[in-house]
């Protein structure tokens, strides 16, 4: 694979946009329902409000997902530079190690601040699993695990995205609260830790996602011809997880309806979760290959953040943070009013992303730069 696939960096960018959405309903609204494992899962008040939320978890499984088919394609073409496979596992585990230490130094205590407006932060356990540590710890396994053919990623993910649906409900709370079990599999809190995405689950993810740029690199074209069928077929798994609603659920719906349906467990990811989003996702990818073949304007928009994932990802955060603190520390911002402040923010990233990813491009393969 000799350059990117600007569908991978399309869906990223989209996926990113729809993450600030959630993060702007955060910090500004101060609305973001949990959907855990050991808790009644939310309700809302208007469909509005539900797919506010709902549609930004195809976020968090895309980005596992398309780290690992980065992953897969970027070990490709340093191996055409004459990388050998030890300098590949090296770049990964250096890269993902930048990730934890930038989540510990410009996300995990600045961001529990800024969630709450000011106030004195919550208190926090040494280990943090946030969304930057959970995917700096799986590129730094999955890049020490680059040798595995392709079809044991496959085999290894679905393992890994199973593991909550299988052991969850054979665990006492005793157990689940452990920290053993928070840092593999349970979201909550111990003294030691503090996990909002345990490793397994989203290392298999990841995973899958490794695999999937395998296929990438063995014949693109095809491969992208077949995300709309596997998508769909993902969907349809989902449907039949949730109508079965036993196992693969965690937790059964509260209420009837079909937003009370559709809101399934994430925390940690259940079946009826990742089957859905993930294929949400692929049919994204599908159409997005569609739509950045035809505009060149939504591929320029979508690149730009797609291409500089890392800078957007920490921006928006100190931008609504900072919005939070100076606008809405004393009061929520309206509904009405959230969905500007969104798209606003957004559109003052564009140009800062496209410096800093020509800055990125500009530095040589093994630049420390490269890897944000």
């Amino acid at each position: 694979m000799k350059q990117r696939l600007p569908a991978i960096d399309a869906l990223r960018g989209l996926i990113l946009v729809l993450m600030a959405l959630d993060h702007a309903s955060l910090l500004l609204a101060r609305v973001h329902p949990f959907e855990m494992w050991n808790q009644p899962l939310p309700t809302y008040g208007s469909p509005s409000w539900f797919f506010t939320r709902w549609l930004t978890h195809l976020c968090a499984p895309g980005f596992f997902l398309l780290m690992g088919a980065g992953m897969a394609l970027l070990a490709d073409a340093r191996s055409e530079a004459g990388w050998d496979r030890a300098r590949v596992r090296r770049f990964f585990l250096l890269r993902g190690a930048v990730l934890v230490l930038i989540s510990y130094a410009f996300e995990v205590a600045p961001m529990t601040l800024m969630a709450r407006g000011g106030q004195e932060a919550m208190p926090l356990a040494p280990v943090v699993l946030g969304v930057l540590v959970t995917l700096g710890l799986s590129m730094m396994l999955a890049g020490a695990l680059a040798g595995l053919a392709t079809w044991w990623w496959f085999v290894l993910g679905a393992l890994c995205v199973l593991a909550p649906s299988v052991m969850l409900p054979q665990m006492s709370a005793e157990a689940a609260g452990g920290s053993l079990a928070l840092l593999l599999i349970a979201p909550g809190q111990s003294t030691l830790v503090t996990s909002g995405y345990p490793f397994l689950p989203w290392f298999g993810i990841c995973a899958l996602g490794v695999g999937f740029g395998r296929l990438l690199r063995l014949d693109a074209a095809r491969t992208l011809r077949a995300v709309l069928p596997a998508g769909l077929a993902l969907v349809l798994l989902f449907a039949v997880v949730r109508a079965g609603g036993g196992f693969g659920n965690l937790r059964l719906a509260d209420g009837t309806g079909w937003m009370a349906w559709l809101t399934v467990v994430k925390y940690p990811p259940s079946l009826a979760f990742t089957s859905l989003m993930l294929g949400l996702d692929l049919v994204l990818l599908w159409v997005l290959k569609g739509v950045v073949e035809r505009s060149g304007m939504v591929r320029r928009f979508l690149l730009a953040y797609g291409q500089a994932p890392l800078f957007f990802y920490i921006a928006h955060f100190y931008l609504f943070g900072t919005l939070s603190m100076l606008a809405f520390r004393h009061t929520a911002a309206p509904q009405w009013l959230l969905y500007p402040l969104w798209l606003a923010g957004v559109a003052l990233l564009y140009y800062p992303c496209l410096k800093f990813r020509g800055f990125k491009q500009r530095q040589p393969p093994g630049s420390l730069w490269r890897m944000l």
